[in-house]
């Protein structure tokens, strides 16, 4: 199990609300290219977090993710606003979960219940220590850790890159997705990493 902070937990849980009200801005004042680019950048920033997260809304394929070829505004609007709903849910019951076992069964990110074994971590987390953490991981062969620093590097490169955030979510979710197939406290290191790029600013 690990510990997080009350004070990173409160950071992370202000970063979410920033989002929602992005998504209410946008759902009240947005065009459809407005809509669109919120939708895409939201989506696929959760998805990597959430299980399931865009269960429920129009155009959605668990296999294939949201289809924009045909997705009107309204559609978009409908969908905004099941995920700011599904967001201020996951703030208030500690968001942020992710598969942990093969049989989908989820381990929370924040978990605020002390445990005298749990590892305390910070949200200042750099790119270099985070390479070392990997190292230090006794559950990783050689093989593994050293896939994941170069995935590490990866995220920084792409942190350090002129595009736009969109392109730069568009880079970072396959390698979220794939941290979190290496278990909980891999993947808490690369969430951490990707909530410092900023991107949802």
């Amino acid at each position: 199990m690990v510990e997080v902070s009350s004070e990173d937990k409160n950071k992370i849980i202000n970063k979410v609300r920033n989002d929602t009200n992005k998504i209410e801005k946008v759902i009240v004042n947005g065009n459809e290219n407005d809509l669109k680019d919120i939708h895409i950048e939201m989506a696929g920033k959760y998805e990597a977090y959430l299980p399931d997260f865009g269960k429920g809304m129009y155009s959605y394929s668990p296999e294939y993710g949201f289809n924009y070829e045909y997705i009107s505004d309204e559609t978009l609007r409908h969908n905004l606003k099941i995920m700011k709903a599904k967001l201020e849910g996951y703030i208030q019951n500690l968001p942020f979960t992710c598969n942990n076992e093969p049989n989908g069964s989820s381990v929370s990110i924040l978990n605020s219940i002390a445990n005298s074994n749990s590892n305390s971590i910070s949200l200042n987390l750099t790119f270099k220590q985070a390479k070392q953490n990997m190292d230090n991981m006794p559950g990783l062969n050689n093989s593994e850790t050293e896939e994941l620093k170069a995935k590490i590097d990866e995220l920084e490169e792409i942190s350090k890159g002129k595009i736009t955030k969109k392109k730069k979510w568009e880079k970072v979710r396959p390698i979220l997705k794939f941290s979190i197939d290496k278990g909980a406290d891999v993947a808490i290191q690369f969430m951490l990493l990707v909530f410092q790029m900023k991107l949802g600013n």
